[in-house]
């Protein structure tokens, strides 16, 4: 598995042995490139710096280039308003939206494209044959814990996200802590990858019932730094990481945080690059684009991001991760999370992230965690409480109640994503069934437990 993650020959990465753009220009201005992205800011420096020192930046007089960290729900407006030249990192499902709605321009140079076939690059087609993105490197996703807070419970790292059904990890709830800093996945794109892998996983219904365990146990913050930091700091013992993230948790933490690769359960995606319809420097971008793929930037993708580039990358501290994700890759469907990804998204955003329901959520299962301990629930009756909690809910938008199956949220994803009424429908229509689902059960775990209503 991990030979297809690492496609491409080291061949065809040597032959690339000049760093020019996709064609012979002379430009007669400077240009200051804007890429939209999802790169944290100081992402988008490291990476800006390297460019500028190229001879790609000189060739093609770009004087500086922009990287804009912005909420996807942006994006489209950034295209059509001709505000964006290039688009990087943020999702497969995200970029084959953009491209489907006509908001990508489609890549034609003959130069660059060449490239994208030595290499072995991930290259996403229309129907007609053009290219619309174009995957640069590979990124993996996991999860990155802290040894200090999971020794203070008697924890050992969980071996996959399955394991948190175990009671034991959910041990810090009876002490006012909670073992995860889980990102809002609107905000991040780690907590939506880690949901689309759940889901395909352990399959839809069974697959909610851990999200919702792992949100019971879970603090939300509001990006993936943030949860970065958390376990780094060891304020949480847990966060679903990208490996950048999980490598630079370990830095900063001197080694008490770690990268694991859950086993079985590494998400791979693509680290997507496009150029933005209304760019008024097309040929700019694609040699930008031209210089992400050529062995400088190839380099630079490993060094910075840790991104799994097209060759291995010898001599860098990506090596050593290269054996640890040795057959834990997932196989993972890209094509199906499109079709439910952004309804699936704000299902957890309104029934597990929400202020309201998180605290609801959490009360319910810390009780019910409690009456465990007590011996007053068993095992199986704790996992029932988990089902009862976390089972796909019935949504009631504008009339009859619909439960929220696969192919319900593959129904509505388009509408979601793009309709800002409908979502907020949506949104309402979920949170009021959760909430209302975990007052009943909080009731009877009381009655359960002989505490007052």
């Amino acid at each position: 598995m991990i030979a297809v993650l690492l496609a491409g020959t080291m061949a065809a990465y040597l032959a690339l042995t000049r760093v020019s753009g996709p064609t012979e220009v002379q430009p007669a201005k400077e240009v200051v490139l804007t890429v939209v992205t999802r790169l944290a800011p100081d992402e988008g420096e490291a990476l800006r710096s390297r460019f500028l020192s190229s001879s790609v930046a000189a060739e093609y007089n770009i004087k500086d280039v922009v990287f804009l960290k912005e909420d996807v729900a942006k994006w489209s407006i950034y295209a059509e308003e001709g505000r964006a030249d290039v688009f990087f990192i943020g999702g497969y499902a995200l970029y084959r939206d953009l491209c489907e709605r006509g908001h990508l321009r489609p890549i034609a140079d003959e130069g660059l494209l060449r490239r994208v076939s030595e290499l072995g690059a991930y290259a996403y087609r229309l129907p007609n044959g053009s290219v619309c993105f174009i995957a640069v490197s590979r990124t993996v996703f996991s999860y990155t814990v802290n040894r200090d807070f999971l020794d203070k419970y008697g924890l050992e790292p969980p071996k996959t996200w399955g394991d948190m059904f175990s009671a034991s990890y959910s041990t810090p709830l009876l002490y006012g802590e909670s073992l995860v800093s889980f990102p809002r996945p609107t905000k991040s794109t780690t907590a939506a990858r880690t949901i689309q892998l759940v889901l395909q996983k352990y399959g839809w219904n069974e697959g909610w019932v851990l999200l919702s365990v792992v949100g019971a146990n879970s603090y939300i913050v509001e990006s993936s730094e943030k949860a970065r930091d958390d376990v780094a700091l060891g304020v949480a013992g847990l966060a679903p990481t990208v490996l950048v993230y999980g490598i630079r948790a370990e830095e900063l933490s001197g080694g008490r945080a770690r990268f694991y690769p859950a086993v079985g359960e590494v998400l791979p995606d693509f680290s997507p690059v496009a150029v933005a319809r209304n760019t008024r420097n097309e040929r700019e971008a694609l040699a930008f684009i031209g210089w992400l793929l050529s062995p400088e930037g190839q380099r630079a993708l490993a060094e910075l991001f840790y991104y799994l580039p097209y060759v291995k990358p010898e001599g860098t501290a990506l090596e050593r991760v290269y054996e640890e994700l040795e057959d834990n890759i997932f196989d993972y469907d890209p094509e199906d999370a499109a079709t439910w990804e952004r309804a699936a998204v704000y299902y957890f955003e309104a029934a597990i992230a929400d202020p309201d329901a998180n605290t609801l959520l959490k009360e319910v299962w810390s009780l019910a965690v409690s009456l465990y301990s007590r011996g007053v629930l068993s095992e199986t009756g704790l996992l029932e409480v988990a089902r009862r909690l976390g089972s796909p809910l019935q949504v009631s938008i504008d009339g009859e109640p619909r439960e929220f199956s696969k192919d319900f949220a593959a129904e509505v994803n388009r509408q979601v994503a793009e309709d800002p009424v409908f979502r907020s429908k949506f949104f309402d229509a979920v949170r009021s069934a959760a909430l209302a689902r975990y007052r009943a059960v909080l009731s009877e775990l009381r009655e359960l437990g002989g505490q007052p209503r």
